[in-house]
């Protein structure tokens, strides 16, 4: 059953990060696709600019240690391994429960995405909502699902061309499975305190 949930994650985790970086900035918020690092590379605007920027270098030196396990224990047990991942417009690292029934727990940085292209991105998701700002920072449930049901991304906006992301999956009979997003808002928090913490 582990096997089966960690080909659906890294596959749907892929699926994630190409839709919420298929977006750039374009005059008059139209989306369409892009590749690499020309997902952010329009002039900085007003609504660009992040109050209280967070240095994530930390961070993106060991993704997989992002989340503590004290942290995630509660969503998903015992970590059993963790697999890093890269590619032109993010770096990830999803972690794998011990139990296949706790969910697949996601942690990524888009190292050149704006606040303007997160919330653009949103219009590639069958399910996109725009929250109030975690922590200050501007941020965006997304779900591949079409509801927050079994699957759910939160984006946060933490510079002007930074954003970090919890992605969290589960299957039928998970105790938060009906809404994955409160485990994604729930982690996505702690991530920052961590950031803020390591500087």
């Amino acid at each position: 059953m582990r096997s089966k949930t960690t080909l659906t994650v890294t596959i749907l985790g892929g699926v994630t990060a190409l839709a919420l970086a298929g977006c750039n900035n374009n005059p008059g918020g139209t989306a369409s696709p892009t590749t690499g690092a020309t997902t952010t590379t329009t002039a900085t605007s007003s609504a660009d600019t992040v109050s209280n920027p967070l240095d994530t270098t930390k961070l993106q030196q060991d993704l997989c240690s992002g989340l503590t396990p004290a942290q995630v224990a509660p969503y998903m047990g015992q970590v059993s391994n963790s697999t890093p991942d890269k590619n032109d417009t993010s770096s990830a690292c999803t972690l794998f429960p011990q139990d296949g029934h706790q969910a697949n727990v996601s942690i990524t940085v888009y190292p050149n995405m704006t606040p303007t292209a997160m919330f653009a991105g949103g219009a590639n998701f069958p399910y996109s909502k725009k929250l109030d700002p975690i922590q200050g920072y501007p941020a965006q449930d997304t779900s591949q699902s079409g509801s927050p049901s079994g699957e759910c991304s939160t984006n946060v906006s933490v510079a002007d061309h930074v954003v970090v992301a919890i992605e969290t999956q589960s299957i039928d009979g998970y105790k938060y499975h009906s809404n994955m997003c409160a485990v994604s808002e729930a982690l996505v928090s702690n991530l920052l305190d961590n950031i803020k913490a390591s500087r």
